[in-house]
């Protein structure tokens, strides 16, 4: 082998070292490029699918709040229809908040405040407080007192609520029998 041969030889192998070289870098530099490229593009699908999910989550609260408005509105129709069958239309009755806190009054003007809120076929009445005491220890509340040489004591009187009351003629007939007010 001649010393020129060898030289040309190494020479071509170098060329080709560094041709096969060169491009195995810009393989590597394009092959680094679409990994950073393909890494952001997966971040970016990342934040998407968050956004999606946190937008699935609302739209499934707004769909239950929509179907518990639905079952309300089904349940108002269902009430107002059973009300109207038993004689309860609404547009006959008025109603008047009661709010008696701790009154003290006599006797015969707590059995007519009690009497007023008794229910009957023309009104009703919803109790959210209500009790009864005397203010005096000697007293009891279900004893009449002895009339002697001073006058009973007072009661104290707590009422609160709702009383429904008829505003429909006189002839309106009564609530049907067996139900109750």
């Amino acid at each position: 082998m001649s010393l020129p041969s060898l030289f040309s030889r190494l020479r071509q192998s170098r060329r080709t070292s560094l041709t096969v070289f060169g491009i195995a870098l810009a393989a590597l530099v394009i092959t680094a490029a679409w990994f950073i490229s393909a890494r952001s593009a997966l971040a970016e699908a990342y934040a998407r699918l968050g956004e999606h999910n946190q937008a699935l989550a609302e739209a499934q609260v707004r769909e239950q709040e929509a179907q518990l408005r639905v079952d309300y509105a089904r349940s108002s129709r269902e009430l107002l229809a059973t009300a109207q069958a038993n004689g309860l239309q609404p547009e006959a009755w008025g109603e008047r908040l009661i709010n008696l806190r701790q009154s003290q009054m006599s006797r015969e003007d707590a059995a007519a405040v009690l009497g007023a809120v008794t229910r009957g076929s023309h009104r009703m009445f919803g109790a959210e407080a209500f009790e009864l005491s005397v203010t005096q220890q000697e007293e009891g509340l279900f004893d009449a007192p002895v009339v002697s040489e001073r006058a009973a004591a007072p009661l104290q009187l707590t009422l609160r609520g709702a009383i429904l009351f008829r505003t429909g003629s006189s002839d309106a007939a009564p609530l049907p029998a067996g139900v109750a007010p």
